[in-house]
């Protein structure tokens, strides 16, 4: 296209062309329309352009952002329309702040003359996104569409990631581009290395006779786990990986204790209760692994990109504001290290109950599922889950190898996060098995998005575990509320007696049939097992199917998630079974 013809779509597209966007997930409509036409029209003359994955609905375009953003580390950006598209995008905005996933998210905007008005789909992004989103912006003014959209991705990315929300407004689109306005000038003042914050650090690692690494998300954003794994070998100290960081240790590695917290690991847990130093790298500290007492008797030191991180919910000294890749190589670089064999010896007998063993019944244990998935995938599939107790048995029965292999909602919570996510996250590594592993309660969120999975051709095999019950409430109620389960079973019609609380077979059926959906769907095979001694070779059946799978897995509704740490507990509380 001639400069001189170019509107705001043709520099919106130029802009994302340059910064190597090679796929949007998003929804259409009216206050977009015109970056449509101009990705259709440069289409139509084979020129390059990102590829666009038209999703059912805005929020789940948003979680694909997430997923493609987790399993890359690259940015993820998603593209909706003003009104409903916008605010259908404030759970996948908020869910990306707290696990500070790098993602752009692009809302469409009524004409700038209209703001104010009340028009048409008209909200006020801005004001609706700034207290969950690092930084957005109201594009109101074509001259000022590039460097907003060059400042945006490189916000997202760099420090402490984040999403970051650009609402452009319908006119800015159409309007011809003529001359850029250069980018604001900021003020960013970076804070040099500190040495001997790093070198105290250090010092009390060597100390320390029962030392713990409590590694978080940010190793696996700094793309630091291979720092980390030499790190604790030089220094011979365990490592707990919290939620966001699964997979930064090989789970057989030696240092590895696995996930600490409110269903963690009983090697983490039980290190994290008897250390007297926990050193905290690139992790906040959140309240279902800060159990009550969590400092008590022990030293807290914190390195930690983001500086209002350092003493935010613990006082920790020694603290080191620095990206993790500096501390890391600073302490790999100096000649220092340190023996704990007694301290190694007692955490490696506390391993042999990783993950925790279970028992066999009558019914498919969601554990045996999860471990059969993981043996016959050697631990190296990209795994996506929803939210709720298979989430929690995914992270304890799934042999993790790899950073970036674990795709699931950690600070917000957000069921129906696992379907779009796993979309966005095949877009991000194609090469890799893609399994999902969800919850009847959460897979029914967003089942609309199979639409989008099967018209992709997206060889996911999914597999849901399904108890008949909103699962991880349910066990909550049994322990608090004495088994009331009348909000919590999804089996319960008006006919029902309000104080059954048993769901066999006959009630089963009164929930819906996933394994009809290949109706729906005729390129997605579906399955169902319900007998233990078939599920291994059925999950088998269901990963060499070449294309996209659905397995209904009913499981025995009676299990709960152990270990557990209730909420106003110790880690020295844990319920083990």
């Amino acid at each position: 296209m001639n400069d001189s013809n170019r509107t705001g779509a043709g520099v919106f597209w130029d802009v994302l062309g340059s910064l190597g966007v090679t796929s949007l997930f998003g929804h259409t409509g009216g206050a977009v329309i015109p970056l449509h036409v101009e990705l259709n029209r440069r289409m139509g003359r084979g020129e390059p352009v990102p590829g666009f994955v038209l999703f059912r609905q805005e929020g789940g375009a948003g979680h694909a952002a997430e997923g493609y953003a987790r399993a890359s580390g690259r940015t993820g950006v998603a593209l909706v329309t003003s009104g409903p598209g916008a605010t259908n995008l404030i759970t996948p905005i908020a869910d990306a702040y707290k696990d500070s996933i790098p993602t752009v998210f692009i809302t469409g905007q009524v004409p700038s003359f209209a703001i104010g008005t009340d028009a048409f789909q008209e909200v006020d992004t801005v004001g609706l996104t700034r207290p969950i989103s690092k930084h957005n912006y109201l594009v109101k003014e074509v001259a000022d569409l590039e460097w907003v959209l060059r400042e945006a991705f490189h916000l997202a990315a760099t420090g402490r990631p984040g999403p970051v929300v650009v609402d452009l407004c319908k006119d800015v689109q159409l309007a011809a581009a003529g001359s850029m306005n250069p980018p604001h000038k900021r003020r960013h003042e970076s804070i040099p290395f500190d040495q001997g914050r790093a070198n105290a650090i250090l010092d009390a690692l060597s100390r320390a006779e029962r030392p713990v690494v409590k590694a978080g998300g940010g190793i696996v954003h700094a793309n630091a786990a291979e720092l980390l794994r030499r790190f604790v070998e030089r220094f011979e100290v365990p490592v707990a990986t919290t939620f966001n960081a699964l997979g930064a240790m090989p789970f057989d590695h030696a240092c590895n204790l696995g996930m600490p917290g409110m269903h963690g690991s009983i090697p983490a847990n039980y290190a994290l209760r008897d250390a007297d130093l926990i050193l905290t790298l690139g992790g906040r500290f959140d309240d279902r692994v800060a159990v009550k007492d969590f400092a008590a008797g022990k030293r807290i030191a914190h390195v930690d990109i983001d500086p209002s991180e350092i003493g935010k919910s613990i006082k920790a000294e020694p603290a080191l504001v620095a990206d993790l890749k500096d501390f890391l190589r600073y302490a790999l670089a100096s000649d220092r290290s340190a023996r704990h064999p007694d301290w190694l010896a007692r955490v490696g007998a506390w391993r042999e109950q990783m993950p925790k063993p279970y028992g066999a019944g009558d019914y498919i244990k969601p554990q045996a599922v999860v471990e059969t998935i993981s043996e016959l995938t050697a631990g190296d599939a990209t795994l996506a889950t929803g939210v709720g107790q298979h989430q929690m048995w995914a992270t304890q029965y799934y042999r993790f190898r790899r950073p970036r292999q674990w795709i699931s909602s950690g600070g917000l919570g957000t069921m129906g996060f696992g379907l779009p996510a796993a979309i966005g996250a095949w877009y991000a590594n194609p090469e890799k098995p893609l399994v999902l592993i969800d919850g009847d309660g959460s897979f029914q969120m967003n089942i609309q998005e199979l639409g989008t999975l099967v018209a992709n051709r997206i060889p996911a095999k999914m597999f849901v575990l399904n108890n008949g019950y909103l699962g991880m409430v349910r066990q909550w109620e049994d322990m608090m509320d004495d088994g009331n389960h009348y909000e919590t079973c999804l089996a319960r019609t008006v006919e029902c007696d309000p104080g059954c609380i048993d769901l066999d077979r006959k009630c089963r059926t009164q929930l819906p049939n996933l394994t009809a959906l290949q109706f729906v769907y005729p390129q997605l095979k579906t399955m169902r097992v319900r007998d233990p001694r078939a599920m291994p070779g059925m999950v088998r059946e269901a990963l060499e199917h070449p294309g996209p799978v659905l397995v209904d897995v009913w499981i025995d509704k009676t299990e709960n998630v152990l270990p557990m740490v209730q909420p106003g507990r110790g880690l020295g509380e844990m319920i083990e079974s």
